[in-house]
């Protein structure tokens, strides 16, 4: 461990050139505590990021996502998303650790490096090659990792009024205005809303769960847009953003500011304590191309309602 960190500062490199670069290793360690407390049968989520920035970009980025439904398993279609069916919880029960420490249905690890692609790998083959082999090195070349692709955003796989919105479940710390709500009705039309039995308005087509696992959705096709506005003088943490980015972005899709700026990861030390700019009021991923720009726009013409 303590000799990762020092490579996040070059040491030990044969090229001395790189040492000169500047590192910096962006980690959180349970992202999505309200997930974790939730609890997995609940379907709560969490993952732990971690994120290499080199000169102000993110160069090597993972997610694990212990609790995250793996593709096309019943849990993906279940509400709240994740939740555990009966049947999975009987079967946990019943086999406990005897069959590994992660299930058949569920836990992703997300690996993304710049210019070499995104891919995902479920927990459960990972730990049986690992235990299988005599050493993490002899098994890497044989894993059966999956790489990435967003949904295809040229309108041919989908259009831009039937993606899936993924978006965080405390909508008072991620939407406290409910302006998400309105740029969901300017993109998928005036029935975009539904309303639950307590009377709360959500977006028909979403998925809600915490985490940085969410990136991992848009990247692997499963949902298109996510969007996350805060209250006003909020800035995010690096660490809550640098590893999901690259994911996305190596899968094809698109992270940026609510007005469609790109992202700044440099300049993080003293005095902007490890946070985005000041300027930066929300984060806005998508599958890119003409749903990013679909979300970007929607969001002007909500803020100038609002203004």
């Amino acid at each position: 461990l303590l000799k990762a960190i020092d490579y996040g500062q070059g040491i030990g490199e044969e090229d001395q050139s790189l040492a000169t670069k500047q590192r910096v290793w962006a980690l959180d360690p349970i992202d999505g505590t309200k997930g974790f407390l939730r609890g997995r049968e609940h379907g709560g989520q969490y993952c732990i990021a971690l994120a290499l920035i080199e000169d102000g970009e993110p160069v090597v980025s993972v997610l694990g996502c212990p609790n995250l439904p793996l593709p096309s398993t019943e849990s993906t279609k279940a509400i709240p998303y994740g939740a555990w069916s009966e049947n999975e919880v009987k079967n946990d029960a019943a086999t406990g650790s005897s069959n590994g420490l992660f299930s058949s249905s569920r836990g992703c690890l997300f690996v993304a490096v710049r210019g070499g692609g995104s891919y995902e790998i479920p927990l459960h083959v990972l730990e049986k090659y690992l235990l299988e082999q005599s050493s993490p090195e002899s098994a890497s070349a044989n894993l059966p990792w999956k790489r990435l692709h967003v949904t295809d955003n040229d309108g041919t796989a989908k259009a831009k009024h039937e993606a899936t919105f993924c978006l965080g479940v405390e909508r008072g710390f991620s939407d406290p205005k409910g302006t998400v709500l309105k740029i969901a009705q300017v993109i998928h039309g005036p029935d975009a809303l539904i309303v639950d039995d307590d009377g709360i308005k959500d977006i028909k087509n979403s998925i809600r769960m915490d985490g940085q696992g969410k990136y991992g959705l848009l990247a692997r096709g499963d949902a298109e847009y996510f969007l996350r506005l805060p209250k006003d003088g909020y800035v995010d943490f690096i660490w809550d953003v640098a590893a999901g980015y690259l994911c996305l972005k190596e899968a094809g899709g698109k992270m940026s500011d609510s007005f469609g700026r790109r992202l700044d990861f440099s300049d993080i030390g003293k005095e902007r304590n490890a946070k985005l700019p000041d300027c930066v009021e929300g984060i806005f991923g998508s599958n890119g191309g003409m749903f990013h720009d679909a979300l970007v726009n929607a969001y002007a013409e909500v803020n100038g309602c609002e203004d």
